[in-house]
This record gives structure tokens, C-alpha cells and sequence, in this order.
């Protein structure tokens, strides 16, 4: 009994009640931004506050199991991630939305996989380098990580989500940097970088992910079509004055001129409500969860941990700079979620999970050996 109590004195508080703040204000926003309404278990901020909740115990239950349990399971995990991946994409079997095929329907509501395949392959990415140590100076291990992460690149580039994908080379990049291997497999790759992404654009990207790249570079050239709800979010910030125009949000969301707003432009609609205090707060939310994140890397006592919260620190670094980046214009549309904040089941419960994790690394720091919970 007091080494359970032992483990729990070093869960990190602050990482939790942070994410507890974030998800109280991704619950008001998303119902907010879904036309507020009723109080009902069929109102999205409702359904987005149980979500939440239900996702913290999901939480908890895990930072409950040693997080080196998942190493041993880290190939099963990892396969059983790519089967999502490939069943989403059988017609009948995914639902498309929107021309993507990325969710399986549960009528009280849609899963995407391939949120849930970021913490199986960063766990199998985060194994595989851990159990190589010093062989990742091998080519051929170099070689096998990235194709640990380019399987379910390409299955969910096929989908197609491009925003979703280029996560997966984010969980490379971030493993990658503390792996024992040598700096110049990283200058070869920069060196192809450029031809691949070439190559990608004339014979990969489809047309319409041409026209939202050149939209973001002057978005003046299409005010009306492609630009237009880029122009409105940025409508609908800058509306927003210091403290915001209240829980109804801005005049772009309350005249429906802001599209997408409980997920991929929902920092801009939250901007219209709270203003700049408001987003100064959630700014300051990530900054907790990233430095918290990033203190597990420091005080991990094996490979496997520092890997583990490497990659979930710079993929929530990442989806927040692009999200926020693509409501303020600064990046291009890509549909990536808001950590915490996005509405739907997938996305919550995927940084919940991987927070739980990273407590289950924190709470089993003093341990050198492995003991399942």
C-alpha cells in the first residue's frame, strides 16, 4: 500500500488541472459554437463535457498500469492500429464526410482511427529505438523508422487527410531526436526533403490541396470560394476586442459565416467570445501542458519514457502552432485539431490517453525495475 502511495506523489497535479481548465472551456465553446441550445446528452458541449470527463478516468485507469507494459505490446498495438486504418478506408465500412473517409459511425457518434494510430505508432516508434540503443547508428534501422511511421502516413494520406498524416512524421522527427544514430542520415534527409516535396505536389497532392496552399499565400485572389472562411476567422479574432462578445460568440459565428467551428476554426470562434484575455488564458494552458510535457522527457528514467514523452510533447507543440497558425492565416488550411479544445470523441481521448502515459512514466520514475501494476 505505500508504494501505491508512493507512485501517486509523483502524478503531476498541475498537468491534470490543466487539462481539467481546458476541457471546461472546450465544453462551452464547442456548445457555443454549435448554436448553444438545451442542456441536453444531444447537444455537442454536452456531449463534449462527458467526453472529457469520461476521458479523464480513461486517464487515470491508465497512468494506473507501468507504461513499459505497452512496450511489450508495442507490435500488436501497433498492427492492430493499421487494421483500423485500412478497414476506415473499405466503402461501407468508413463514413465519408465531407469526401474523406476517415471515421467509423457509432450513431451516438464517430471515431477516427487515425487520431487513436498517433499513440500506437509512437509507442512502437518509441520501442523499436529504445531496443536498438546504439544499433540505430545502423542505416537499416534508420531506415526501419521511418517506415514504422510511413505505413500509417500513407493510410491516412489516402483517406485523404493530409493535416492528420504530416503527424506521424512529427512523432519521427521528435523519437528521432534522442535516438543514438548518426547526424548524417538527418542531413541526407534534408538533403532528399526538398525533391520529395516536389515530387509529392506534382504526383501525390490532389488539386484542391493545391488550391488551399496557394489560397493561404494570397488569399485576396479568392475571397469568395476557397479564402473565404480564412478571411472570416480572421474576421471573427480580430472582432473579438479584449474581452470578447460573450457566450453567443462573434457576429461570424452568430450569422453563420464561420464554417467549422467546433473543430478545425474553433480557436477563432472562442476568440470572438472570450477575446484576448480568453486566448491569452489558453495560451497559457498550453504553455503549462508543455512544459509539464516536456519535464516528463527530462525525469524519465529509461529510453523508452524519454521517447514516449518526446513525441507526445511535440505533436501537441505541433497541432497547437498549426491550428492556431491556420485560424490566424499564418498556415495553410489543413484540417489538424486544437489539442484539448477540438470537439469529438477521437481527438480528446487520444491526448488523454497519451497524458495518461506520460503520469504512468512520472508515477514510476524512482523504479529501475519493471513491475506491472
Amino acid at each position: 500500500m505505500s508504494g501505491v502511495r508512493g507512485r501517486w506523489r509523483d502524478f503531476d497535479l498541475f498537468l491534470l488541472l490543466t487539462t481539467f481548465v481546458m476541457i471546461g472551456f472546450s465544453s462551452v465553446a464547442v456548445w457555443s459554437a454549435a448554436g448553444t441550445g438545451p442542456l441536453t446528452f444531444s447537444n455537442a458541449g454536452v456531449k463534449q463535457a462527458i467526453f472529457g470527463l469520461l476521458g479523464i478516468f480513461l486517464m487515470l485507469l491508465i497512468a494506473c498500469i507501468d507504461y513499459r507494459f505497452f512496450a511489450s505490446l508495442a507490435w500488436p498495438i501497433y498492427a492492430g492500429g493499421l487494421v483500423l486504418l485500412a478497414l476506415v478506408l473499405v466503402p461501407g465500412v468508413g463514413q465519408v464526410i465531407a469526401g474523406s473517409r476517415r471515421w467509423f459511425d457509432f450513431g451516438f457518434t464517430t471515431v477516427q482511427p487515425s487520431e487513436f494510430v498517433k499513440v500506437t505508432t509512437l509507442i512502437a516508434l518509441a520501442a523499436f529505438v529504445a531496443s536498438r540503443g546504439e544499433a540505430m547508428r545502423e542505416p537499416g534501422n534508420f531506415a526501419l523508422s521511418l517506415l514504422i511511421v510511413a505505413v500509417p502516413f500513407m493510410l491516412v494520406f489516402e483517406q485523404p487527410d493530409l493535416g492528420t498524416s504530416l503527424v506521424y512524421g512529427i512523432i519521427w522527427a521528435s523519437i528521432m531526436a534522442l535516438a543514438r544514430t548518426h547526424k548524417r542520415y538527418f542531413v541526407l534527409l534534408a538533403i532528399a526533403t526538398p525533391f520529395v516535396l516536389i515530387g509529392a505536389w506534382v504526383k501525390l497532392l490532389d488539386e484542391y490541396q493545391h488550391r488551399r496552399f496557394l489560397i493561404f499565400l494570397d488569399p485576396d485572389a479568392d475571397q469568395l470560394g476557397e479564402a473565404f472562411n480564412i478571411i472570416q476567422a480572421r474576421i471573427s479574432i480580430g472582432a473579438g476586442g479584449f474581452f470578447g462578445a460573450g457566450l453567443a460568440g462573434g457576429t461570424q459565428s452568430q450569422q453563420n459565416l464561420l464554417s467549422v467551428r467546433t473543430s478545425d476554426f474553433i480557436f477563432a470562434h472562442a476568440s470572438g467570445m472570450f477575446g484576448f484575455i480568453g486566448m491569452l488564458a489558453l495560451f497559457s494552458s498550453f504553455v503549462i501542458l508543455i512544459w509539464r510535457s516536456l519535464r516528463v522527457v527530462e525525469l524519465a528514467r529509461d529510453d523508452f519514457g524519454r521517447c514516449i514523452a518526446a513525441a507526445v510533447t511535440g505533436v501537441i507543440l505541433f497541432q497547437a502552432f498549426v491550428n492556431i497558425g491556420m485560424n490566424l492565416g499564418l498556415m495553410p488550411v489543413t484540417g489538424i485539431t486544437l489539442p484539448f479544445v477540438s470537439s469529438g470523441l477521437s481527438s480528446v481521448w487520444t491526448f488523454l490517453i497519451a497524458q495518461g502515459i506520460l503520469q504512468s512514466i512520472l508515477m514510476r520514475r524512482r523504479k529501475l525495475g519493471f513491475q506491472p501494476s
